[in-house]
């Protein structure tokens, strides 16, 4: 088992909870890039079963979506220590340290045609 925690931060364009799919999605993905990252041998599957935390934050344009894990049993013990610090959440010292809080996330993912259609 790790004692490491992996944090990242995603910003959706959107206040409302049904158009923050993309953005949990893609920090569901980057906790596992992250462990790569440290060394851990994680496939995206590893995520299964195990305890995810969400913190919402409100944002002038939308929502910052924060997505926590600290790998189980299945993810091999690195040699190292994270890239990522374990205390706070990403981006609230200004940056995720990866590049995944400064990029927007768009709803509507470039459709014309409104979200959901």
């Amino acid at each position: 088992m790790t004692d490491k925690k992996f944090t990242v931060t995603e910003e959706s364009t959107s206040k409302h909870p049904h158009d923050w799919g993309r953005a949990m999605a893609v920090a569901i993905s980057r906790l596992t890039d992250l462990a790569r990252e440290a060394g851990d041998t994680v496939h995206d599957e590893a995520l299964i079963g195990e305890d995810l935390q969400l913190f919402v934050e409100d944002t002038e344009d939308g929502v910052n979506i924060s997505m926590s894990w600290t790998p189980g049993e299945q993810a091999s013990a690195p040699s190292e220590t994270p890239a990522r610090p374990v205390d706070g959440v990403a981006g609230h010292d200004g940056g995720s340290g990866h590049g995944a809080a400064d990029r927007r996330i768009d709803p509507a993912g470039g459709s014309t045609t409104g979200v959901g259609q």
